[in-house]
């Protein structure tokens, strides 16, 4: 263990090193033949240097699954029991899933419990005597300190940092992007608001809204105060009432405190790759610098000795990831698999825990 330690600690300052020369001179072509620098920081994803963080994730890796629809991936999961419990993230799973496990195997796999603070889904695969993960101590990382994202081979998926320890995040406001007036019993919108939710769910000036995820709604106050229970990133189901006809529509809600040019802010935001859908309103997060695709979210996030100290959640700008926490959500999953947060009757249906009025 030590010596794993010490090895990895080298390969992390050899990085950085690597980055401070590369920073400084001004090609590689004025190093002698045969010098070949390591990956600076900005590419700590190298072969290279995941390569040495192979003996540090080997049990991990063993310990996730692939989250596959219609043959493609669309999140990591993480083994939490050896029965065939994996946990991954709720709002990327579509209605019907399958999970591939590090030995090739593609197993049926059932969601079983939900909990939609922490946007988490426990799904029982249709196998058993599975290598589950061992958990570390999130409480103990600090700022700096190195972190390697899991995969189903023997490299990780990528390598990152410590950004800030594990704290509480401020739950977001919701936004639907519209402006309402009484009509009749009934809202309707005389607004609005371009680049918001509502605008990209195609709602119209006029639209009467009759309803919001089921609930009947009768009047601006109403709608409101159900969007305000939700989070940014959440999925709505709408019934709204156009020129005498119903229509179902669904929506993405946005985020409140990201006014202004909508489309200027997700452009920025996305330079360093897609973010995830929902990336907000998690009651404690611990973030990292890794860089993710959303499709990797839902599996273990490791120190160097291996040990998962949280679960990828979101990629939620250009610098900065989400994991939720173990310290946090170890009880939580225990409920989970207690049956305290059991599945909606109607299957995945993730509408209340996808990713501002």
């Amino acid at each position: 263990m030590l010596r794993r330690r010490t090895s990895l600690y080298a390969v992390a300052i050899c990085c950085l090193l690597a980055g401070n020369v590369q920073a400084t001179e001004p090609a590689a072509s004025n190093w002698p033949a045969g010098i070949r620098l390591l990956p600076g920081e900005n590419e700590r994803s190298h072969r290279s240097i995941r390569a040495a963080f192979r003996e540090a994730v080997s049990h991990a890796n063993e310990c996730t699954v692939s989250v596959r629809s219609d043959g493609s991936q669309v999140a990591l999961g993480t083994i939490i029991h050896a029965d065939g419990y994996v946990v991954t993230k709720a709002s990327e799973l579509p209605e019907n899933v399958t999970c591939q496990l590090s030995d090739g195997r593609q197993v049926a796999a059932k969601l079983v419990a939900l909990h939609p603070d922490y946007d988490l889904a426990l799904l029982k695969v249709n196998a058993s005597r599975l290598p589950a993960i061992h958990w570390g101590d999130s409480s103990q990382l600090n700022a700096g300190s190195w972190l390697a994202t899991t995969s189903l081979t023997e490299e990780p998926t990528a390598i990152g940092i410590v950004s800030s320890p594990a704290r509480p995040l401020p739950k977001p406001q919701a936004m639907l992007g519209v402006g309402l007036e009484q009509f009749g019993e009934l809202p309707r919108i005389n607004r609005v608001i371009d680049g918001s939710a509502a605008a990209n769910a195609g709602l119209q000036i006029g639209d009467v809204i009759a309803k919001v995820n089921g609930q009947a709604m009768d009047g601006p106050q109403t709608v409101s105060a159900t969007i305000r229970n939700l989070l940014p990133g959440e999925r709505v189901s709408l019934v709204i009432k156009r020129r005498g006809r119903s229509l179902s529509i669904p929506a993405i809600l946005g985020d409140a405190t990201r006014i202004g040019n909508l489309e200027q802010v997700e452009l920025m935001e996305s330079l360093g790759g897609p973010l995830s859908q929902r990336r907000t309103g998690f009651p404690y997060v611990l973030e990292h610098d890794t860089v993710l695709r959303p499709k990797d979210c839902g599996g273990p996030l490791v120190d160097l000795d291996g040990n998962a100290v949280g679960i990828n959640i979101a990629r939620v700008s250009r610098v900065s990831s989400y994991a939720l926490p173990a310290s946090a959500i170890k009880p939580i999953l225990a409920d989970m698999m207690a049956g305290k947060f059991p599945a909606p009757t109607n299957g995945l249906a993730l509408e209340t825990v996808s990713a501002g009025e």
